[in-house]
C-alpha cells in the first residue's frame, strides 16, 4: 500500500537535510512518537549520508488478526541512505524498513528540495504486509501508524527549522 507525505519547512535543503540527518532530532522524534527504547545511528559512506532509526513501540491498536504476529511490543527498523546534493541543493534517499519479526517490510523514496521560499521534505513509501489472505487488510493500519509517525517527526522539524 502506498505512502506519500510532504511537509514545508522555512529553512533551506541543507538546513533541512542538516536536521533530519542529526542524531539528536532523530532521538527527539523517537520520544515525541513514545518510543520505549530506541538506537539512532548517523554514518557516511562515500558521499552517503545512512540514518537508521530502531524504537521499540509499544503495540497498541494492533487488529486482534495481527497480535499473535507481533506481542506486546513492536520494533521498527528504518533505514535512509541519502545521496550527495544535487547542483540546486536538493537530496534524495532510498528508504527501507521494517517491522522485526513480522511480515511487514517498508521501501521507497525520500526527497528533500526547495519549492520557492520553503523547502519541502517528501517520502513515497510502499508498505507491504506479507501474509496471505490478511495482509492487504493490515496495510491500511500499519501505514495509518506510519503516518502519524512522521507527521510528529515533520511537527518536529519545524520546530527544529524555527530555532
Amino acid at each position: 500500500m502506498e505512502l506519500k507525505l510532504s511537509a514545508s519547512y522555512d529553512a533551506t535543503p541543507e538546513e533541512v537535510f542538516a536536521i533530519v540527518t542529526d542524531t539528536t532530532f532523530r532521538e527527539q522524534a523517537c520520544e515525541k512518537t513514545k518510543a520505549l527504547s530506541y538506537d539512532v545511528q548517523v554514518s557516511t559512506s562515500g558521499a552517503d549520508t545512512i540514518v537508521r532509526v530502531s524504537r521499540k513501540m509499544p503495540a497498541v491498536d494492533i487488529p486482534d488478526m495481527a497480535k499473535k504476529f507481533v506481542g506486546d511490543t513492536l520494533t521498527v527498523v528504518q533505514t535512509e541512505t541519502w545521496h550527495a546534493p544535487a547542483a540546486d541543493g536538493s537530496r534524495k534517499a532510498d528508504v527501507s524498513g521494517e517491522i522485526a519479526n513480522t511480515p511487514v517490510t517498508l521501501k521507497g523514496t525520500a526527497s528533500i528540495a526547495q519549492n520557492g521560499s520553503q523547502t519541502v521534505q517528501a517520502i513515497d513509501l510502499d508498505v507491504k504486509v506479507a501474509v496471505p489472505l490478511i495482509g492487504k487488510k493490515l496495510e491500511p493500519t500499519v501505514v495509518d501508524a506510519i503516518r502519524a509517525g512522521l507527521v510528529k517527526e515533520h511537527d518536529l522539524g519545524r520546530e527544529w527549522a524555527a530555532k
